[in-house]
């Protein structure tokens, strides 16, 4: 499929909400905004998110993301997932940067890096951590990505001082590149607000950060989610995923939007809102909603 024929099907698929670049251009707080590929999982093929992709949507590439986001929503600033790339081979992130250069585009965060074995691993190889970690540290500095976004989890127990020891030569790295470690809340068994604070106290601050998520914890209540971000904020630097709920099964659980944009005023956030809309449903229209959500509170 040529990309005139799938903005064509994306348009479709928006019923109509296609925003044009120049129409966003008009808006400068456009400019704070950024997008995550989860949203459109159904559209990519890739080997670790295979089964999400449905074919009822068109195939996108990561390198085609970036134009995709411009297109669609006006929206220049691209948060890519390691999981989204077919594989890390330096022609696949030559295609990737030619596709933001070609977008007019620019990197804000690789979200989620995994690490094989996990983190919290007491048994997890020094150099296997370091090599993983060293991958996509240059992956975000070869795509001018200030951050990079790494899981916290493991079979073994929680334990802040394992994954500050499978952490730090990692951090020490991505430090040496101009990168930033940062952390976010996706499960509340393994990276709670406390569980990351105190990771990032092991690490001595140096270097690493948070991602806060909107209401990923709302399943347990919105008050828990809004009490989890005011606790991530003031170590979110360049990043933070704006969603007004989640889905989870079955039933999309609300956050409480104006309170958590609020949150991040109060802790004098600059940096980008990333749309990150994780419910039921075509993905445009809701991002289109997002975003407009998002712009009011700003």
């Amino acid at each position: 499929m040529n990309r005139r024929d799938f903005l064509s099907l994306a348009a479709v698929g928006a019923a109509g909400l296609a925003l044009p670049r120049r129409a966003a251009a008009r808006n400068p707080l456009v400019q704070r905004l950024a997008c995550n590929s989860w949203p459109f999982r159904a559209y990519f093929d890739t080997p670790d998110l295979r089964h999400y992709r449905d074919p009822k949507y068109p195939l996108l590439q990561q390198w085609e993301f970036p134009e995709f986001l411009a297109d669609t929503f006006g929206i220049h600033y691209v948060e890519f997932l390691p999981q989204h790339f077919p594989d890390t081979t330096p022609a696949t992130v030559a295609k990737v940067k030619a596709g933001l250069r070609k977008a007019h585009s620019r990197t804000v965060n690789l979200m989620g890096v995994d690490t094989p074995g996990g983190i919290y691993n007491p048994g997890l190889a020094p150099a296997t951590a370091l090599a993983n970690g060293r991958l996509w540290v240059d992956i975000a500095k070869a795509l001018g990505s200030p951050s990079a976004t790494f899981v916290l989890d493991g079979r073994a127990p929680w334990d802040p001082r394992v994954a500050a020891r499978n952490l730090r030569p990692v951090r020490d790295y991505a430090r040496s590149q101009g990168i930033r470690i940062l952390f976010h809340n996706d499960s509340m068994r393994r990276e709670s607000a406390g569980q990351i604070v105190t990771v990032i106290r092991g690490l001595g601050y140096h270097d690493v950060g948070t991602c806060p998520d909107f209401g990923n914890f709302a399943p347990k209540s919105a008050a828990y989610a809004l009490a989890t971000l005011k606790q991530l904020a003031p170590y979110s630097h360049n990043i933070c995923h704006a969603k007004d709920g989640i889905g989870f099964g079955g039933h999309y659980y609300r956050d409480n939007f104006p309170a958590s944009m609020a949150v991040m005023k109060a802790a004098h956030f600059r940096g980008h809102y990333s749309l990150e809309y994780d419910g039921p449903g075509a993905p445009i229209p809701h991002v289109r909603r997002l975003m407009a959500e998002t712009l009011a509170q700003l």
